[in-house]
């Protein structure tokens, strides 16, 4: 794709503007959610850990995109901005464990999320010039998947359209980092190309994620319903 078209002070204006716009909006979700659903501590923790991932994200992708090529603060920018989805990734992961399960399964997806998000933080900072961009989007859909087994177990205990926004969420994040790596397609030259559709398709996953959290936390005690509830 072409080099971006520089507008208002944004080298990137869709990434940027999209992605700021986001965090604002995630932030009001969470703490709508918080306001109407936080009624105890362990619902307080899986909304949060949603919702400051999201923002996280969304606000250093956002700035990242907003500054031009060759400042000092672009490449650290840069960085977080990939960390951000490790991060985001094992937020999610953990919300949804807090929420629909007990047990040793929690504690074991739980503790895996963050094992990875740790070592793909640490690659993505140390190495990150060394990792090649394949590896990246390996790891990223990786650890995005690990959650496929939970999603599963799920679906056969509650049923399928329970988790239909969990996995419609996965594919949306999916096909935007795919049509990324692929460079594919371009809509308007310097403006809108696969990049700027990722950034939407990160929105997309959000919003279905965020939605599915909201379905979980309208269970009265979702986790004493768990397939792996304290016997497992």
């Amino acid at each position: 794709m072409p080099d971006n078209v520089s507008l208002l002070g944004f080298a990137d204006p869709v990434s940027s503007w999209s992605h700021l716009l986001g965090a604002a909006v995630f932030l009001g979700l969470t703490l709508r959610l918080l306001r109407r659903y936080g009624s105890d501590a362990l619902r307080v923790a899986a909304v949060l850990l949603l919702g400051v991932s999201s923002v996280f994200l969304l606000s250093m992708s956002g700035v990242y995109h907003l500054l031009e090529e060759g400042g000092s603060a672009r490449p650290i920018l840069r960085q977080l901005d990939h960390c951000g989805i490790f991060v985001l990734i094992a937020g999610t992961l953990t919300a949804v464990h807090l929420l629909l399960f007990s047990g040793r399964w929690r504690w074991i997806m739980i503790v895996v999320a963050w094992t990875v998000c740790a070592l793909g933080i640490t690659l993505k900072t140390v190495f990150f010039a060394q990792t090649p961009e394949w590896l990246g989007l390996a790891l990223y859909l990786g650890m995005g998947w690990l959650g496929c087994v939970s999603t599963v177990r799920l679906g056969l205990l509650h049923g399928w359209p329970f988790v239909s926004l969990l996995f419609a969420g996965g594919m949306s994040y999916t096909l935007g980092a795919v049509l990324d790596f692929l460079r594919v397609p371009v809509l308007a030259p310097g403006l809108i190309g696969a990049h700027e559709l990722f950034h939407l398709a990160v929105l997309i996953g959000l919003g279905l994620h965020f939605a599915f959290v909201r379905r979980a936390l309208m269970r009265p005690d979702p986790a004493a319903q768990s397939d792996v509830a304290s016997h497992a």
